[in-house]
């Protein structure tokens, strides 16, 4: 029999239990036995603990790392202010200015944090800074207002305008090169700087979405474009997808994931990242209550992410490679050779999956896997399976994966009959060792 590959995302199967893929992405092995394998994400190092957590904001300027840790607002490690809430900070820098908002105000952060006073006393949602100006996005209208230019707290009582071709309200606002994204409920429209200093933004005219955001830290920059959790008004429901900036609004999620989606009490928290490693990149998005989706942006794959004894990855937020806890005062950086985060085990999940036209007895399973570093001990692998999607799973059992400098496998022994359509295999392993498996063979001849 040949090898069988391993799940390459997480998605659903008719009738059968749903592929899996956690802490694991794709590595194309074209020169292999196969043509890929499963490599875990990164681990988690520590860099700092800052405050009492947890970690709300973190950005560096004009050379100084600021963080928001609970409610401490701290500038090259020392306090220097407090920010209310409890939501992720969303923030705004020029090369002379950095600007957060929290719970309705906008503040000026330099060796101390300064209210930044609004006409009308309005509420701020979000900022952004284009064109040499602070923009100010004001709590549920499609209204901004925007600072002169060079001064973030310069803001006149004319300097405002309306997002124009639809009237929901501002949920956030991003930039891409010269342009000014507004991320309505139900609409995204593009901006662009002109010379006009009554008018220094004007909306492209035909350019806009009818695509909204449900999630305000859900939109993240990766390599030219955005990604974002929108939705879109369809009869009498709300549908939520991942999208991607394009021409067109691109929809890169899957059922599965659209699923993962749909099943937030609270979509409006999820909160992303970026995370760069070994020359590519993943959106990664936690979704609260129910799991943490990462998007290989390069392979197009979907795979969960998961942290030892939470819900959800535990970072939150991040800027130039360092991320923040979402639920203690821990930063921390990413380490490509590290197979655990800190002390806590990393669970690695695959599938494979094993057609069956008529009913087979399975006598053995053989999982293959690279061949790994030095480490101490011998690691091991547990293997469970399923014929039918409503069906319990088998108990978890145990393999060696073998010791170092013996070509990497796993057994296992006498596993019953399976029936059409076939059988489903989960392996994981939370072993502090580098865990590559690449395919199954059942039932080899030897």
């Amino acid at each position: 029999m040949p090898i069988l590959p391993l799940s390459s995302q997480a998605y659903g199967r008719a009738g059968l239990a749903k592929a899996r893929l956690v802490n694991m992405y794709v590595e194309k092995t074209p020169e292999g036995p196969t043509d890929s394998a499963r490599r875990s994400r990164p681990g988690l190092v520590e860099d700092d603990t800052i405050g009492f957590g947890p970690i709300r904001c973190i950005t560096t300027h004009q050379g100084l790392r600021y963080v928001v840790s609970g409610t401490r607002v701290f500038r090259g490690g020392a306090q220097i202010g407090v920010l209310p809430g409890t939501l992720r900070i969303r923030f705004a820098q020029s090369d002379s200015e950095l600007v957060m908002v929290a719970d309705g105000v906008a503040y000026l952060v330099t060796t101390t944090v300064t209210t930044i006073t609004m006409p009308d006393s309005d509420l701020v949602s979000d900022v952004a800074f284009a064109a040499g100006r602070f923009v100010y996005s004001i709590a549920d209208v499609g209204k901004y207002r925007y600072s002169e230019i060079g001064d973030a707290t310069d803001i006149g009582n004319l300097n405002f305008a309306t997002a124009e071709s639809s009237p929901d309200a501002i949920v956030s606002m991003e930039t891409l090169g010269d342009d000014l994204l507004f991320f309505g409920e139900s609409s995204t429209e593009w901006w662009g700087p002109t010379s006009d200093t009554a008018a220094p933004f004007q909306r492209y005219s035909g350019r806009r979405y009818d695509i909204g955001s449900a999630a305000q830290n859900s939109a993240c920059r990766i390599d030219n474009g955005l990604f974002w959790v929108g939705t879109s008004q369809r009869s009498d429901r709300t549908d939520l997808k991942v999208y991607r900036t394009g021409s067109v609004a691109e929809v890169v999620s899957t059922p599965a994931i659209d699923a993962f989606l749909s099943q937030c009490a609270d979509i409006s928290l999820a909160t992303s990242v970026e995370v760069p490693t070994e020359g590519r990149s993943f959106y990664v998005l936690n979704i609260p209550g129910v799991t943490t989706v990462a998007f290989d942006v390069r392979e197009k794959t979907w795979a969960e992410w998961s942290s030892f004894g939470l819900d959800v990855f535990r970072v939150q937020c991040a800027d130039a490679g360092v991320y923040g806890d979402s639920s203690s005062n821990q930063v921390w950086t990413f380490d490509a050779s590290a197979n655990k985060d800190a002390s806590d085990p990393i669970e690695r999940i695959c599938s494979a999956f094993l057609p069956s036209i008529a009913r087979q007895r399975i006598n053995v399973a053989e999982l293959f896997a690279s061949r790994g570093e030095d480490h101490a001990g011998t690691p091991v692998v547990e293997m469970r399976y399923t014929d039918r999607e409503n069906q319990e799973w088998s108990d978890w059992v145990t393999a060696d994966l073998g010791p170092v400098g013996v070509f990497p496998r796993a057994r296992w022994w006498q596993l019953g009959m399976t029936y059409p359509p076939g059988r489903v295999f989960e392996f994981r392993c939370s072993s502090d060792v580098l865990f590559a498996p690449y395919g199954l063979t059942v039932n080899e001849a030897r």
